[in-house]
C-alpha cells in the first residue's frame, strides 16, 4: 500500500489502485470506477478537518449535491448489474457477513466512498440551514415594513 503524509506524524493508508484489477476489462464502460470521481483527484487526499473549506471554495452546494447523486446513481446501476468482481470491488465488505442488506454504498469504490464522505462533511448542516432560513425571514419582514412605511 502507498502511504501519504499530510503533515509530519500522520499517514493515511491508500488502497491499491482500482486500475490494477484485471476484471475491470469485463466491466461496462458506464460503470467503471472513475466515471464520476477520479481516484487521482487531489481533493481526495485532503484531511477531513480541512475538506469543508476546500470543497466549499471549489464547488457550490448544488454541484456537490449533483456529484453525490451521480455517484449514487452509478452505484445503483452497478448493483443492478450484480457482478462485484467485474466492477473491481472484490468480495463483500467486512460488515456484510452479519446478515445486513446490501445498499448502494456497498457498490462504491473506496475513492467514491471518500468523496461521498467529503461531500457530506461539506454540505450545510441543519444548524446552518436554520440560520439561513432565519435570515431570509428577517429580510422579508424588513422589506415588508419598508413597503408599509412608504
Amino acid at each position: 500500500m502507498q502511504q501519504l503524509s499530510l503533515y509530519s506524524g500522520a499517514h493515511f493508508e491508500l488502497p491499491p489502485t482500482v486500475a490494477n484489477c484485471p476484471a475491470l476489462s469485463l466491466c461496462p464502460p458506464h460503470l467503471l470506477p472513475e466515471v464520476v470521481v477520479s481516484a487521482d483527484d487531489p481533493l481526495l487526499f485532503v484531511c477531513s478537518m480541512q475538506i469543508r473549506e476546500c470543497m466549499r471554495q471549489k464547488h457550490s452546494f448544488e454541484e456537490m449535491h449533483a456529484v453525490l447523486c451521480a455517484i449514487t446513481a452509478v452505484a445503483e446501476q452497478r448493483m443492478q448489474y450484480g457482478q462485484r468482481g467485474e466492477m473491481g470491488l472484490g468480495g463483500p465488505r467486512t460488515y456484510q457477513d452479519v446478515g445486513t442488506l446490501m445498499g448502494a454504498m456497498d457498490w462504491m469504490h473506496e475513492h467514491e466512498l471518500q468523496r461521498v464522505h467529503q461531500i457530506k462533511l461539506s454540505l450545510p448542516s441543519a444548524g446552518e440551514e436554520i440560520l439561513a432560513a432565519r435570515e431570509r425571514i428577517q429580510q422579508r419582514i424588513a422589506s415588508r415594513r419598508r413597503g408599509l412605511a412608504r
